[in-house]
């Protein structure tokens, strides 16, 4: 069976490098679960034991992307006609959908208040932050900015969108810009020390500051800052995108420009991220009557 993955996964890696690496993890999973037995000898009471260990272990999200997972892997070997499980048989079970609350405009000058910009890391996580609001990029497309990506003689770049491969341009406001400049000269002089090119480095206890930040890193960052402002609602880098969604929501901005913006293949994605809050809802629901009245 670990042959069968690596075949799996090395054709996978072809197109979805990413999620390749994720993937091992459950199909391991499954193998540790279930048994490492030839493709033919698992049947249906394998999935079973999988989803009653899975549904005792994870969440409805994790739970559903598993089952994908494996899935999918048996399709695979399905098509080249292989004997195995139909995958048919392999349902996928519910999920509830994550929730991303939109960071408002109040909360996000809440946090970057919090954040001064007189010492490099800070500096660094003040940029990070202007850049989310201003851009509605994933993190992930954040983390692998370069040094190369930036112009001092323009406020965007050119990016490569993570699930499409396609180039599209991020945009940011003169402030941020000048919040960028602040940091460059910086980041530019550690460049020379170490040759690190990626935008955004962090410098592990004792190490130079060579290390690519990875959307953990961020993650966490995001955290610490969103405690410090006294913000007690969950609020995460992706909470960024969807404000950015937002904001351009309320400004009637076509569903084209944000679908384009937020790097979406399909108008429908898009759409889920312009979806009102119950709050949002509310407020409107109020000016729609008093315009009314």
């Amino acid at each position: 069976m670990n042959e069968k993955i690596k075949l799996y996964l090395d054709w996978k890696a072809t197109y979805a490098h990413r999620a390749s690496i994720n993937y091992r993890i459950w199909l391991e999973r499954f193998l540790q679960i279930c048994g490492n037995k030839n493709l033919e000898d698992y049947d249906i009471s394998d999935i079973v034991k999988y989803r009653t260990y899975l549904e005792s272990h994870y969440g409805s999200y994790s739970n559903q992307f598993a089952i994908v997972i494996i899935k999918n892997f048996f399709q695979f070997f399905i098509y080249q006609g292989c004997v195995c499980i139909n995958p048919a048989l392999i349902r996928i079970p519910r999920s509830n959908p994550k929730s991303h609350r939109a960071v408002t405009e109040e909360e996000f000058r809440k946090i970057d208040a919090v954040i001064p910009s007189n010492e490099f890391r800070l500096l660094r996580d003040k940029v990070i932050l202007n850049m989310l609001w201003d851009t509605g990029v994933r993190v992930s497309e954040l983390c692998d900015l370069d040094i190369s990506n930036i112009d001092e003689n323009k406020t965007s770049t050119v990016i490569s969108t993570k699930k499409t491969g396609k180039k599209r341009i991020i945009v940011w406001s003169k402030e941020t810009h000048e919040l960028l400049m602040k940091y460059m000269p910086i980041r530019l002089q550690l460049n020379k020390l170490n040759g690190a090119m990626a935008l955004f480095v962090g410098a592990p206890e004792g190490k130079r500051w060579t290390v690519r930040l990875t959307t953990k890193m961020i993650q966490r960052r995001v955290k610490m800052y969103v405690d410090r402002a006294g913000i007690k609602e969950k609020i995460t880098p992706h909470s960024f995108r969807h404000g950015w969604a937002h904001k351009r929501r309320d400004l009637n901005a076509p569903l084209a420009f944000i679908q384009r913006g937020l790097g979406h293949r399909s108008p429908v994605s898009t759409f889920i991220y312009e979806q009102y809050s119950d709050n949002e809802f509310e407020k409107n629901a109020r000016n729609y009557l008093f315009q009314n009245a």
